[in-house]
């Protein structure tokens, strides 16, 4: 079967897009890690199918490019907003996930914003409490750099590590060694903030199943919501990225993350 794709990314972070509305198509973890393959496939940090939603503008099926399926992926919600909002000429949509729900509005200068309410700190699901205090974790046996990580549900699962200078950080060495400890009950984001300013945040990313990305949506957030609750930043921050920047923001119990997703091109690929 030849089935269309929309290749896009959000600062880098990229996706392979399929509207799976009519199509239907099964799942295949093991075509899905193929066609993510950057040297075999189309390559993209994760693949995105779009499913009809009972209640919401569309529902969002996120694998990660080993072939898992993850809970939520916030610059993969700006992409497949920015095409719902550009299809049918609207200005807000509603994005479902197997976990979460988020809100997705054009803004000025072509930007989307993606907002959710900030779930519950519940970390019963992310964490095997016996190692925890709280939602603190000390790595420093994996590197004296990382005395304090703070967990964070993000509608999937984040530790989060202030840092003095993100260049001491080595993220092939420590991202798998944090990822897959078993003090995580499935894996875990991992994000390494320096704070910059009161206003501006610098962050380096370690994506479940992904590994080394350029941005990471639910990272942006989970840093910014670790940062603002610790209070290291303002309430409203710029993120500065490998590729670009974005704004992100708090206000009252929703979180808001804003920028400009972009298409990278369009294609087919066949799955059997």
């Amino acid at each position: 079967m030849k089935v269309p794709f929309v290749k896009m990314h959000g600062n880098g972070n990229d996706f392979v897009i399929v509207d799976n509305t009519k199509l239907q198509i099964e799942y295949n973890k093991k075509i899905i890690e193929r066609l993510s393959n950057r040297k075999t496939g189309i390559g993209c940090d994760q693949f995105i199918f779009l499913e009809n939603s009972k209640d919401f503008d569309i529902f969002m099926k996120i694998f990660n490019a080993n072939g898992e399926e993850a809970e939520m992926c916030g610059n993969a919600a700006r992409c497949v907003a920015s095409l719902i909002i550009a299809g049918n000429n609207k200005k807000i949509v509603k994005i479902e996930t197997i976990s979460i729900t988020l809100i997705g509005q054009l803004e000025k200068d072509n930007k989307i914003s993606i907002s959710l309410n900030i779930p519950e700190q519940n970390l019963d699901k992310i964490i095997d409490k016996k190692h925890v205090k709280e939602n603190k974790i000390n790595f420093s046996f994996v590197s004296p750099l990382l005395k304090e990580g703070i967990v964070v549900n993000m509608g999937n699962p984040h530790v989060v590590f202030f840092i003095e200078d993100l260049s001491n950080i080595e993220l092939e060495k420590l991202g798998p060694a944090i990822e897959k400890n078993s003090i995580f009950k499935n894996g875990a984001n991992v994000e390494f903030v320096e704070v910059k300013s009161n206003d501006v945040i610098k962050i380096k990313f370690w994506e479940r199943g992904a590994g080394i990305t350029l941005s990471c949506g639910s990272g942006i957030l989970a840093a910014f919501y670790a940062g603002h609750t610790e209070k290291k930043c303002s309430s409203s921050v710029k993120v500065l990225l490998p590729i670009g920047s974005v704004d992100v923001n708090i206000k009252n119990k929703a979180i808001t993350l804003s920028g400009v997703p972009e298409v990278s091109f369009l294609g087919e690929f066949s799955y059997e």
